[in-house]
């Protein structure tokens, strides 16, 4: 069993903040812009979704 460094991030660490980011960044685009806010906080969902799947499948090839 590989011994991991607790003080560098994980490959997960690197996803949740990209996914915590497109969430955010969504929610902002949504507040400060003419596009509706359940529009753009739909997209960001959909992106972090994305990101979700694309890390995972990446795991397993």
């Amino acid at each position: 069993m590989p011994v991991m460094p607790t003080d560098e991030p994980t490959r997960f660490d690197y996803l949740l903040g990209v996914m915590g980011v497109s969430l955010l960044s969504a929610a902002l685009l949504g507040a400060i812009s003419a596009v509706p806010l359940h529009l753009a906080a739909g997209v960001g969902s959909l992106i972090a979704a994305g990101v979700l799947v694309g890390g995972t499948l990446g795991e397993f090839s």
